[in-house]
């Protein structure tokens, strides 16, 4: 049986769906007397060939329990990108990737982790969980991340970093185009955890602490993780640029966990690197912080 916040999140889901799909693209005539915007409830069951009065109730949060073939129809005649309808059957449970149980919770990576994180040697890379809580680094993690070790709580998690450290803020090019990202990264995670409260109490201090997060949540947009290029206006040493890549961890401890790592784009960036890891003169600490793995 599907909870009723999960019955909630499907219904939204649907809905936004819906409204964002228009009827010339999927070879219906709009008429003159539309009101609604995007589909009509009756266009789309018909066209995934479920009634009416059913498919109301799943846009209503009733509790209905549609199978993985009916969602398939249903992400088919919303014309649903291949990560939004693998969101959708998540959240109703149909791809046995429901969380919750209390594994993801745990804190700490393998020493076998922890020892891949040290061959990256110049290049930032970081380990996080399923809610992107950041575990494990190594030390030119901190050129980003500068005060990751004597962070605690939400503040070493990556998402609510992103939106209330105001050094990444600053730092990171193109801000709002990468928040939206992981904003909508975040909610393919959340899909599993919907009943948890554990999930929940970020989202929740996300939403509290940022406007901008909590718009953008409630679009429901969803991306599943994968690479790409970050520049970040670093302080000290200037304009850096990263080719970033997104892993998947298998066998650790709990559920999931996620290796970040970022590899110098240019030659300029890959000097500056080398000079911020630098210890000082005199036995000081480098320029960039750096630290111990996490433990």
């Amino acid at each position: 049986m599907l909870s009723e916040d999960r019955r909630r999140e499907i219904a939204t889901f649907l809905r936004l769906r819906r409204e964002r799909l228009q009827p010339e693209q999927v070879n219906l005539p709009r008429g003159n007397r539309r009101r609604t915007p995007g589909l009509r409830r009756e266009e789309v069951a018909a066209l995934a060939g479920v009634s009416t009065e059913w498919y109301t109730w799943l846009e209503q949060a009733r509790d209905v329990q549609p199978s993985a073939d009916t969602l398939r129809r249903i992400a088919a005649a919303l014309r649903l990108e291949a990560g939004e309808a693998q969101h959708l059957l998540t959240l109703a449970g149909q791809n046995g990737e429901i969380g919750g149980n209390g594994q993801a919770h745990t804190g700490s990576v393998s020493p076998r982790v922890r020892r891949l994180l040290e061959q990256f040697g110049e290049c930032p890379a970081w380990v996080h969980g399923e809610r992107w809580d950041i575990l494990a680094w190594n030390r030119a993690a901190t050129v980003i991340h500068d005060d990751i070790e004597t962070a605690q709580g939400f503040w070493r998690n990556g998402v609510y970093r992103m939106f209330t450290h105001e050094r990444m803020r600053e730092m990171l090019v193109d801000w709002e185009r990468h928040a939206r990202d992981i904003v909508a990264k975040l909610r393919v995670a959340h899909a599993r955890y919907v009943d948890d409260p554990w999930f929940n109490e970020l989202v929740s201090a996300l939403r509290a602490q940022s406007d901008e997060f909590a718009r953008w949540w409630n679009e429901h947009n969803v991306q599943l993780p994968q690479g790409g290029l970050k520049r970040y206006r670093h302080p000290e040493a200037g304009l850096l640029n990263f080719e970033f890549t997104h892993l998947t961890i298998s066998g650790e401890p709990f559920e999931s966990a996620h290796l970040v790592a970022y590899v110098p784009a240019d030659n300029s960036t890959r000097e500056k690197l080398m000079e911020l890891l630098e210890p000082r003169a005199g036995g000081g600490r480098p320029i960039g912080r750096p630290s111990r793995l996490a433990s």
